[in-house]
């Protein structure tokens, strides 16, 4: 039969010849009331790492869709005032590992059981154990947060989870919680930094920044200067504490990238290791350069600028996908154009060392036509610009403002939100999405999502629809949700999944929500899903404040009661940004046996929120009886069903799963003409003989 093969993939190689080349955070209720909760001590050594199983909850769209979520991590307890602490910027690792060993042994389970959980100081049941066995997926994750301590002083903490799943199973989590880092000793003494990340990849190597901004200092110990960029392998992390501070030499499991520098260094980004062989920081600096590095000293220069770009602004969004036709790790940062205003976006791929092997930059049209719906917007203001970079985000993060993907089709995808009126707090937005030949640079421009201040289109924003194709509701300025205070901005920043769909937060006005056929104002989480041939978006409903989930683990319902989207007068570092996508699809699935609109193309994503948990079971969520709890929580959403079958190997590249025949063989030519990334078989950048003939050799070897 290996035989047979091995003629069948020779013949079509040759008939194509020449055609080119313990996470505070578990789905769980305290068995008392509000307070104290259950969230974990962060300054508790036993606590540094937790690991336990989190079941997601099926939900469906606006158009029927079906995702699933879960709250993968809690915030930590530092008072006995508050149940947690608060988020700030969230990250999810752009890279997805296969067939690896689960992160730790033993896992703490408990199902539809109220009270039970993984704090040990009495506030929860004890749960039982599950040691799963064989290899699965892996995921990184990281969030920040802070709060005001019992002492009173700016607790900061980094939160990181590295989380498996089955392809059999991918509705069952499991999360291997770790304190990433701390910035004071306890409760009761003082900071000694600053911090704000950053990015995470699937190994769990997280990058973050420090510097003193108005730190108290902690006893006997300096705190940190300058500005400064370390990672941390959350895996490697021991029962101490990661306490940042001036002495480096009291760090745990973590590598000092920059110490004490003048320029201030932007929330970093990476290479995965998983590409790299090696965790690569890569990170902008205020004066308009680009560092990167596997260690100390980082190469500083400003080789990421293409032609046109006179300075840059804000984080690095990025990417595995080869969005510029190059291999390697794609990245993008809002760009300055010649009038010295932020206009364009800078797109650049680097080796696994760093260095820039391509770079191309985009500037955003004075008129914009939306091709959904055919919304023209010419934009008056000469100051306008791409937006949230400026006020905290640029110490705190998000990561980044900039998304970047690659399209089934091989074209190049990146966005950023346009501020009409060039304000912080802009509340007419629009998510403007950029598409180009990342071979001959010819682009196009269309929008994911718009706010129509002046209402030319005769509503105040884009259409919402569900699956029957009715609109239910518009994209509304925020001032509409708030009332006036925070005036906006209204839409977060974009995040791409594998498809090239656009994520994001936004206000809106649903429909006939409230008695009587009135208006209910929101945010909400939408996707807007991308097609290809019109080149244009139409928005999906994913879930909106007030939305219910039924806890798998806890045996309680929760309620999301809050989505970040703005602070007092900007974007707010704890909303979304392009780093809580993921660049690949739900299990790492082929792309081509999906439409844009499955829900596997998603392959994760994060957010935070405020959820409230219905623990007398009431069908209410009311704090003011005492009963009900709430909690600071990183939501993931992903997939509840099975893959299936899954690819039996490299060769193995079109449906049906588990069987390699003509099919297959003729996906992988197509792939490898138009130089795919998944038609690189030996992932070593290049599209030649060697691939054919790896290809070749698991073709013959057949499936297991």
């Amino acid at each position: 039969m290996a035989s047979s093969n091995s003629r069948l993939v020779v013949g079509m190689m040759m008939a194509c010849a020449g055609v080119a080349g313990s996470v505070h955070a578990q789905d769980s209720i305290a068995t008392g009331g509000s307070l104290p909760g259950d969230s974990l001590d962060p300054w508790n050594t036993g606590l540094q790492r937790t690991s336990y199983v989190v079941d997601m909850a099926p939900f469906t769209t606006s158009w029927g869709n079906t995702f699933a979520i879960a709250p993968i991590v809690k915030s930590s307890k530092t008072s006995p005032a508050f149940s947690g602490s608060l988020m700030s910027a969230q990250f999810l690792s752009a890279d997805l590992l296969r067939g690896v060993p689960f992160a730790s042994g033993s896992y703490a389970l408990w199902e539809n059981a109220p009270g039970a959980g993984v704090n040990p100081n009495g506030t929860n049941l004890v749960p039982g154990s599950v040691s799963p066995t064989g290899f699965a997926h892996q995921f990184g994750a990281l969030v920040a947060e802070y709060s005001t301590t019992t002492g009173g002083f700016n607790y900061g903490g980094i939160l990181g989870a590295v989380v498996n799943y089955k392809h059999s199973d991918p509705g069952r989590l499991y999360v291997t919680r770790v304190v990433g880092a701390v910035n004071t000793a306890n409760a009761t003494t003082g900071d000694s930094a600053r911090m704000g990340i950053g990015s995470v990849d699937a190994h769990g190597n997280a990058y973050f920044r420090a510097d003193s901004f108005q730190t108290a200092g902690s006893p006997g110990l300096p705190s940190v200067s300058g500005n400064n960029l370390f990672r941390t392998a959350l895996l490697q992390r021991g029962a101490v504490l990661n306490h940042i501070n001036g002495n480096t030499a009291l760090h745990n499991a973590t590598t000092n990238l920059v110490i004490n520098a003048v320029p201030n260094y932007g929330a970093p980004a990476h290479i995965p290791q998983s590409i790299a062989g090696v965790p690569v920081v890569s990170t902008p600096t205020f004066v308009g350069q680009y560092a990167r590095g596997s260690t100390a000293p980082l190469t500083v220069d400003t080789s990421h600028y293409a032609a046109g770009v006179v300075d840059h602004r804000g984080a690095f969004g990025m990417t595995t996908d080869f969005a510029l036709g190059v291999c390697g790790t794609t990245f993008g940062v809002l760009a300055k154009d010649p009038a010295n205003i932020t206009t364009g976006m800078n797109i650049f791929t680097t080796d696994n060392s760093g260095s820039v092997l391509a770079a191309q930059a985009y500037f955003a049209p004075t008129t914009v036509t939306d091709n959904s719906d055919s919304f023209t917007l010419t934009y008056t203001n000469p100051s306008r610009e791409f937006g949230h970079y400026r006020s905290q985000t640029g110490f705190l993060g998000g990561t980044g403002q900039v998304a970047v993907a690659r399209d089934r089709n091989g074209m190049g995808l990146t966005a950023a939100t346009m501020h009409e009126n060039a304000l912080m707090n802009d509340f007419s937005a629009q998510i403007l999405v950029c598409r180009f030949n990342p071979a001959t640079g010819a682009s196009a421009w269309t929008m994911a999502a718009y706010i129509d201040q002046a209402f030319v289109s005769g509503r105040s924003g884009k259409e919402v629809f569900d699956g029957n194709n009715n609109v239910i509701g518009v994209l509304t300025p925020l001032f509409n949700v708030t009332g006036g205070s925070p005036l906006g901005p209204s839409l977060s920043s974009p995040a791409f999944d594998a498809a090239g769909n656009v994520w994001f937060i936004g206000a809106v006005e649903l429909f006939n929500r409230l008695p009587g056929g009135g208006s209910d104002f929101d945010s909400a989480l939408f996707r807007a899903v991308y097609d290809e041939v019109t080149f244009s978006y139409k928005l999906e409903l994913v879930l909106e404040l007030g939305s219910v989930f039924a806890g798998q683990n806890s045996g309680r319902n929760y309620q999301i009661r809050f989505l970040n989207m703005a602070d007092h007068d900007s974007v707010d570092s704890g909303t979304i940004f392009s780093g809580n996508g993921s660049s690949h699809t739900w299990g790492n699935l082929p792309l081509s046996s999906m439409s844009n609109a499955d829900p596997r193309t998603n392959g994760g994503m994060v957010l935070q929120a405020s959820i409230v948990y219905d623990v007398d079971d009431d069908g209410t969520f009311d704090l003011a009886g005492g009963a009900d709890q709430q909690y600071n929580a990183l939501l993931f959403i992903g997939n509840p069903t099975s893959a299936g079958t899954v690819p039996c190997n490299i060769a193995d590249f079109s449906s049906p799963y588990g069987v390699l025949d003509f099919f297959d063989v003729q996906a992988f030519l197509q792939a490898f003409s138009a130089q795919n990334p998944t038609a690189d078989i030996n992932k070593d950048c290049l599209f030649n003989f060697f691939d054919v003939q790896a290809y070749l050799q698991a073709f013959s070897a057949g499936c297991p």
